[in-house]
């Protein structure tokens, strides 16, 4: 009887406990901290993940830049392709100087916020959105999108000085540019917090830091609800094993698919940071046809091609390595 009676008893403390106040609050509180650890593993594992891709390909994105923002009225580049661009500037001012480390602090930084939170933050928003169920292309482009865009938005004036930066770049001597867009125009950017404090005070916050912001934004939740929801969507349709094999073969369909279905948003983009207005763009666009907003595909293809088959499977790796599930 004695038995009996202290097993009943033990059963109804543990009941009385499992459903006491504080019982439940306890238990939230640690869901939370589970949570929350959770998303700093993802940041932790996205961030680095995104700046070692960014910075090994960065002479993708100078050459990029330089393309859109060449004046075929008055040509600094002998041959206006991928190509001739990347053999000038590599002539002229030298491989690493010229396209490897133009924007590069403001590139690393950048990618290192951005891509935090455009990755990091983009499996629980699936999650968050699907509920129990298995989540649609239309779930996984829109948490693409959200995650993207919210990036986006933190990180415009590290894009805007990235872009100032690269179109910038070239040799100078005694103050000025001898080589590069700016050819005989003097220096106006020192490094990269020269070119913030510069930009903030002759441009303000809203003209000068987050000049385009609304088309930065806009290209950025294109692309990366193009480009997670089809590796994302690549991934479980192939059926193949978790692993590099994968990884790689995804990230750079996901990089093409992506950069093709945004490039028209990024020329205007790099237009607008520069200082164009929408009718200047306008009044581009007639002249030049609807290809024109091509400008520079293919080495915008070849880098986020390339960025995407470093970046996906670091940050795979990182994920593993911090105990995270694959995306």
């Amino acid at each position: 009887m004695t038995s009996s009676s202290e097993s009943t008893m033990s059963i109804d403390e543990s009941s009385v406990i499992s459903t006491s106040p504080l019982f439940a609050h306890v238990s939230k509180l640690m869901l939370l901290e589970t949570a929350t650890m959770s998303l700093v593993k993802e940041f932790a594992a996205a961030g680095p993940g995104c700046a070692t891709a960014n910075g090994l390909l960065n002479c993708f994105e100078t050459t990029k830049v330089k393309l859109q923002l060449h004046s075929t009225a008055n040509p600094v580049y002998a041959t206006a392709t991928t190509r001739g661009v990347m053999t000038q500037i590599a002539r002229e001012e030298g491989v690493i100087r010229g396209l490897m480390t133009p924007g590069l602090s403001a590139s690393l930084t950048r990618s290192m916020l951005y891509g935090a939170y455009r990755v990091g933050l983009y499996s629980s928003t699936r999650e968050l959105l699907s509920g129990d169920g298995e989540p649609t292309l239309t779930v996984r482009m829109l948490s693409g999108m959200f995650t993207g865009g919210l990036g986006s938005m933190l990180s415009c004036p590290l894009d805007v000085v990235r872009t100032r930066m690269q179109a910038d770049s070239g040799v100078v001597r005694n103050g000025k540019y001898v080589t590069g867009l700016r050819r005989g125009e003097a220096v106006r950017y020192r490094g990269m917090m020269s070119a913030f404090v510069t930009i903030l005070r002759q441009e303000g916050l809203r003209n000068g830091l987050y000049r385009g912001a609304s088309v930065t934004v806009a290209r950025a939740s294109l692309l990366n609800g193009a480009q997670l929801a089809s590796y994302d969507t690549l991934k479980r349709s192939l059926g193949w094993e978790e692993g590099p094999l994968l990884h790689f073969f995804c990230a750079l369909a996901s990089g093409v698919i992506a950069q093709t279905v945004v490039m028209p948003i990024d020329t205007i983009k790099s237009q607008m940071m520069l200082g164009d207005t929408w009718s200047t763009v306008g009044g581009r666009l007639r002249r030049n046809g609807p290809f024109w907003l091509y400008r520079g595909w293919a080495p915008a293809c070849a880098g986020q091609g390339m960025i995407m088959v470093l970046q996906m499977p670091l940050i795979e790796e990182f994920r593993r390595l911090l105990g995270v599930k694959a995306i």
